[in-house]
């Protein structure tokens, strides 16, 4: 695991996806925040627990959710993304009655923005190219002007 708290003194909250449904996340906090998020449970909310959240944009619950054991570094895998959806990861406390004390939130992101789905069989160019073109054999030169070199 990468250790950004201590060695770079800064509060990872890091996603990376793994494929067009699947998103890997890791965590890792330095001493300071860990002190301060060890004060806010132990005596503002102690019935509160540390819990992650993946959420939609379109839609106003956390698609997924977990509650951290520890303070600790860590990582966990969220599946079954919608890779046309757009998300944000949500670190917090949540109480048993489900309210949630924001403490960081990633930027949006999507798993594969701009994707366009294609008609099967379609091949989709670029204005002005010409399907026909290819690259010719190595050793044998191009019709075009092109150079490949």
């Amino acid at each position: 695991m990468l250790d950004l708290a201590h060695g770079y003194h800064q509060n990872a909250l890091i996603c990376l996806p793994q494929d067009l449904h699947t998103l890997y996340v890791y965590w890792d906090f330095t001493p300071a925040r860990i002190r301060i998020l060890v004060d806010f449970f132990h005596h503002v909310r102690p019935e509160m627990e540390l819990t992650l959240r993946l959420c939609r944009q379109d839609c106003p619950l956390p698609e997924q959710q977990l509650t951290l054991e520890s303070l600790e570094p860590g990582w966990r895998y969220f599946s079954n993304l919608d890779d046309r959806a757009a998300y944000h990861l949500e670190l917090g406390a949540q109480s048993p009655e489900g309210e949630f004390v924001l403490f960081s939130r990633t930027p949006v992101f999507q798993i594969q923005p701009g994707r366009t789905v294609e008609p099967a069989g379609a091949r989709q160019l670029p204005p002005g190219l010409n399907p026909d073109w290819t690259i010719p054999p190595e050793g044998q030169q191009s019709g075009s002007n092109f150079s490949w070199s």
